[in-house]
């Protein structure tokens, strides 16, 4: 069995799901003749098929994580290991430009740019409100049967197109434009606000950010996200490929905390100084990232928060998301994703850290305690 996969409108290549090899990819032939890029840094182009070990990072990552993973797969009747039969029920519209289809399906990228009521369903703000309240008996990305929507990240979450102050959701493989997440409750109240202060303060600090807005529908809070993998032009709403670092290192989902395999801060250094078309402003501001999560007290800073965004032929970081302070609620972990200097521990950060962390990242201890007080001025100032 076969799944075609998309990048925008090009046909890329094939997932397939073998009795002996397991889940394999391969690059069409034609796309590669034709020089388009490549789906992840982790898989360039080759003739050659990449094995499970070597595909699954990239697509297992395109799913969410964690309990609410576990959901999806319980509603659909689906093992959660399944990636491929996960894949092919919502991989319609995923992050960047990938959509995933079954073979022989006709990708409808191109027509379903425009916006339009082929390809846009109005949703009423009741309706969406009662979609939220019903999270616990019916996953946000799969409110509708037909809806194949994904989106990784252990949160409930949903794509939706809100243009001109109304909500709309995607059909015939539609992109959408912003991603909704509804407030926490019980140990995570007031997550959505949260996220909301903690990204105005990085706005301020003069990082790269996605528009954010708290909303409210009755008794219903949750948090409106505009895409930054989304462009809305002229009636025509197009895709921006992105993928996390965990992804472009060929790390699975749930190795992506340090201390578990995943990336370090000097694997991400490196690959931003490696790959990004302009090292030097990547590097910085992805050590402005960290330190603004630490100001933050952010401690769930891992390698699938922060991610890459490709744009021509062009190589950035994508702009600061994720962002909330975890360690004003006392039920989660004060350990970091990430180690700085020598420690995990949040509290045991110290200046001889930075300078540990500068000596790792072959840097003048200076470079990072300017970036500190460069963060820290312009909070104060705005």
């Amino acid at each position: 069995m076969k799944l075609s996969v998309y990048l925008g409108e090009n046909l890329a290549g094939y997932l397939e799901s073998t009795a002996e090899k397991g889940v394999v990819f391969f690059y069409d032939t034609a796309y590669i003749k034709a020089g388009q890029p490549p789906i992840s840094l982790s898989l360039p182009l080759s003739n050659a098929e990449f094995s499970q070990k070597d595909c699954l990072p990239f697509f297992e990552g395109l799913l969410p994580e964690g309990d609410v993973k576990k959901r999806i797969s319980d509603y659909l009747h689906i093992s959660e290991s399944s990636t491929f039969k996960l894949l092919k029920e919502l991989g319609g519209e995923c992050a960047g430009m990938v959509s995933i289809l079954p073979e022989g399906e006709s990708n409808k990228a191109k027509s379903a740019n425009a916006f339009s009521r082929d390809n846009y369903e109005p949703l009423s703000e009741k309706k969406l409100a009662e979609y939220i309240q019903n999270i616990n008996t019916r996953p946000l990305l799969k409110i509708k049967e037909k809806l194949r929507l994904s989106l990784a990240g252990a949160q409930e979450k949903l794509p939706l197109a809100y243009i001109n102050g109304k909500y709309y959701l995607p059909k015939n493989g539609a992109p959408s434009t912003h991603i909704l997440k509804p407030t926490g409750s019980g140990k995570l109240s007031n997550l959505a606000a949260n996220e909301y202060i903690c990204t105005e303060l990085a706005k301020y600090s003069g990082l790269p950010t996605s528009k954010t807005e708290l909303k409210q529908i009755g008794n219903t809070e949750f948090l409106l996200i505009e895409r930054y993998d989304r462009i809305s032009e002229n009636n025509q709403i197009s895709r921006i490929h992105q993928e996390d670092i965990c992804q472009a290192l060929g790390i699975l989902s749930d190795r992506k905390y340090q201390n578990d395999g995943g990336p370090s801060i000097a694997d991400i250094y490196n690959l931003l100084k490696e790959k990004t078309t302009i090292p030097l402003i990547e590097t910085r501001n992805f050590l402005r990232y960290i330190i603004f999560n630490l100001i933050m007290g952010n401690c769930d800073a891992h390698g699938k928060n922060y991610s890459l965004l490709f744009q021509g032929n062009t190589i950035q970081l994508a702009p600061i998301y994720d962002t909330v302070s975890t360690i004003i609620y006392p039920d989660l972990t004060r350990k970091l994703s990430m180690k700085v200097g020598k420690h995990y521990e949040f509290k045991k950060i110290n200046s001889e850290d930075f300078v540990l962390l500068a000596g790792q990242l072959n840097l003048k201890p200076k470079t990072i305690l300017d970036c500190y007080f460069e963060t820290i001025e312009k909070i104060e100032k705005n």
